[in-house]
Formats: structure tokens, C-alpha cells, sequence
């Protein structure tokens, strides 16, 4: 009788991949990562831009909710005095009570100037301040300003400082100019047709803002970080032409006039891009401070700076950035507050211009443009291609223009 044989397992040679067909998936999962990582990064820059634009909506709220209990908007900051250096307070610091940061406006002692606040306050960051596309440090430490402070003697104990990535708008002028006294800079020192919602000791309301709130700039965005250098540039302009430096600014013989925003440093002390400790000169600005850089500072310590508040005499997202410059010798008087740079063509008291004070353009670490707050609170999206004309009109609040907000 046979025995049935017992089924023996049937055994398979184990086999690899060969090293073309592991080059081939490497290949493959390389492309795949290449496909998907800028969709990805896009993404991500959809959800900052997202929460950048809604950053400025709470700044719109809080305006308002100031605007009510106060009858009228901030100021861009507050001195005693026609001096830039004697700055009291600055619009953010005014607003922090309607961001539900009325905890930290308790801590700054209004009776002091910002100079002397406590240094947690200067330091504290404030989220809503922020963009969160920015690439620059919050806080910040700026070695040069703390040398200087250890110079003049001030005795802040500031190291670090929170920054802020919105700028109120100053409208079309570049001028830190104050009345007698430091009052506020009106008109004949300032063209109120050139003057946007925001300077020293000038707060308005709702009602002298004739251009329209939903067509009048209140804040734009003001980036900083390792784009944004700070162009060391305070020579006046070159006479016969629209000139600073080197760099043309309106081209009048063409027709129409264009426009080169080139504005570049001429004669930079130490190195230009490049501050008195030898770090990168940047663009920055603490929400605690509205002072500009001034003739003081730039002679003593060549420092440089930006600013909380932007104005449009420049194109949009120019590197690099023209510093906030206010020059001590100029600072009253309808003689001595001319513009810059002529603004575009077609825009009251165009060639009004010759003075010697900067004030920082907008700019945004977005792709192709920057969020600017209108008055009326709502938040749009400029491009950085857009035209001159409109671009400097919808900064200014009293313009009489009719213009339109391109999309």
C-alpha cells in the first residue's frame, strides 16, 4: 500500500530591488516631494496672508472702538516739543487697550516718554502686531540702539524690543515737520492735500477724513528682517532734477512721466546696510516707539531706522528701504517741510518738493504686494505693480480726488 508522499512547501528565491529600479523610485519620490513641497509652501503662505489680513481687521476694530469712546482717531504719536526726539507715546501703545492688552497699557506709564518705559514693556511682543510671514526677530535686538542708549546716558536697561510689522499711513509726505511748539503740523507747514490720517500730535475724525473712509489708507504693512535693509540716505535732493543721489525718481521727460523707485544709499556712514556695530542695518521698527532717526543720532552713531508709520512718496516693497530721517533743522515752518520727491504726476502740488526728511515705503514679505487698512475697516490687497497715481491718492485724506481701489 503507497503512502501518500507529504507536500513539500514550494520555496521561492528571495529577490531585491536591482539598483536601476531603486534609482527609479528615488527618482520618482523626488519628483513627487518637488511636485508637492511648493504647494505645500503656497499653502502655508495662503493661511499667513489669511492671518496677516485678519491682524489688520482687529487694527480696523480697535480704530473704531477708539474712534467712539475718544470721538476721534490716534495720533501717530505724541511730544511736548518740536523735537523728534520727544515722543511720548505711539499709536499702538495707544491702542493697546482695545486688543485686550489693557493688562500692558497699565504697565506704561504714560507720564514718562517711551524711553523710559520698563523694559518687560519694550520688550513684551504683541501677537497682533505682527505679521506672521515675517522673517524678522520678535523681539529684537538692536546693539546699536543699546550702545547708544549706554552713550547718552538714558539708563533704560533696553536690550530688546517688540516690534510691530504695521505702519500708519502719513499719506504722500515724507516731512516730520510740527507746528510751533510742537503743535500739530497743519497746513501752511504740512499741504493738507499731501497729509494722510497719521502724525506727530495729529489726530482726526471721521469727518475730516473728505475722501471717504473706504477709500482712504489708514495703515499698511511695514516688514522687516534680513530683505529689509535701511538706505542710508539723508543728502537732499539733487537741484535741476528729481534726483536723490544717484537714483532717479520721476522722469519728467518722458510722457507720460515715469517712475524709478531706485532710491539707494549715497555716501552710507559706516557701510551702507551696515549699522555702527557692524550688524545689518535693518529696516525695523518697535510698536513702542514713533520716533524717528534723527540729525543726533545720525551724526553721532550713523544709525538708522524705520518707522510705525509708512508713507506712499514711494513705490511699494523698494529695497532698500528709505529710513525714517527727521532733520532737526527743518522741522517747522511751510519753507522747510517740503516732500522729498515730487509725487506722481497728476497729484496736487506734485513738484512741491526738496526737503530733507524720510519717512520708510510699505512692504510685506507676500508675494507681490502688501495689505493695506482702509478707514472705513476693511482690508484689501495692493500689488506692487500698481499705478503711482492711485496708489498716492488713496493715501491721502483730504485729496479731493475721486479714485477707485483696484483689485
Amino acid at each position: 500500500m503507497n503512502r501518500p508522499q507529504a507536500i513539500r512547501p514550494r520555496r521561492f528565491a528571495a529577490r531585491g530591488f536591482t539598483l536601476v529600479e531603486l534609482l527609479v523610485v528615488i527618482a520618482i519620490i523626488g519628483v513627487l516631494v518637488a511636485l508637492l513641497l511648493p504647494a505645500i509652501q503656497a499653502a502655508r503662505e495662503a493661511a499667513r496672508r489669511s492671518n496677516c489680513a485678519n491682524n489688520l481687521k482687529q487694527f480696523g476694530i480697535a480704530l473704531h472702538n477708539y474712534h467712539d469712546t475718544l470721538k476721534t482717531f490716534p495720533s501717530g504719536g505724541c511730544n511736548k516739543t518740536a523735537h523728534p526726539g520727544d515722543i511720548y507715546s505711539s499709536p499702538h501703545a495707544m491702542l493697546l487697550p482695545y486688543f485686550e492688552e489693557a493688562g500692558l497699557k497699565g504697565l506704561y506709564d504714560s507720564r514718562k516718554d517711551w524711553q523710559h518705559q520698563r523694559p518687560d514693556v519694550a520688550a513684551k511682543a504683541v501677537p497682533v502686531y505682527v505679521c506672521p510671514s515675517i522673517g524678522g526677530e520678535n523681539p529684537y535686538w538692536d546693539k546699536a540702539l543699546e550702545n547708544i542708549f549706554i552713550i547718552t546716558g538714558v539708563g533704560n536697561m533696553y536690550r530688546e524690543f517688540g516690534t510691530t510689522n504695521y505702519a500708519f499711513c502719513k499719506g504722500v509726505t515724507d516731512v516730520w515737520c510740527s507746528g510751533p511748539g510742537g503743535t500739530p503740523p497743519g497746513p501752511p507747514t504740512v499741504p493738507v492735500s499731501e497729509r494722510g490720517m497719521f502724525d506727530f500730535n495729529w489726530a482726526v475724525n471721521a469727518r475730516k477724513v473728505t475722501d471717504g473712509l473706504s477709500n482712504t489708507i489708514a495703515i499698511g504693512e511695514a516688514a522687516h528682517g534680513p530683505r529689509w535693509l535701511c538706505a542710508a540716505d539723508v543728502g537732499p535732493m539733487t537741484p535741476g532734477g528729481y534726483k536723490i543721489g544717484s537714483a532717479q525718481v520721476w522722469n519728467t521727460a518722458t510722457m507720460p512721466a515715469t517712475y524709478d523707485n531706485r532710491r539707494i544709499d549715497i555716501a552710507g556712514s559706516p557701510t551702507p546696510g551696515v549699522n555702527s556695530q557692524g550688524d545689518p542695518m535693518l529696516c525695523w521698527q518697535a510698536w513702542i516707539a514713533s520716533e524717528p532717526s534723527f540729525t543726533q543720532l545720525v551724526t553721532a552713531g550713523s544709525y538708522y531706522i524705520g518707522s510705525v508709520m509708512g508713507c506712499t512718496l514711494e513705490g511699494m516693497n523698494k529695497a532698500p528701504v528709505t529710513s525714517a530721517f527727521a532733520d532737526v533743522g527743518n522741522l517747522t515752518g511751510s519753507a522747510a517741510c517740503f516732500k522729498s520727491a515730487p509725487s506722481a504726476p497728476g497729484t496736487k502740488g506734485m513738484t512741491t518738493s526738496g526737503g530733507t526728511h524720510r519717512t520708510p515705503n510699505f512692504r510685506s514679505d507676500h508675494p507681490g504686494g502688501c495689505h493695506f487698512l482702509f478707514a472705513d475697516g476693511s482690508v484689501h490687497f495692493l500689488t506692487e505693480t500698481i499705478d503711482m497715481l492711485p496708489y498716492q491718492q488713496l493715501s491721502t485724506m483730504q485729496g479731493g480726488e475721486i479714485v477707485t481701489i483696484p483689485e
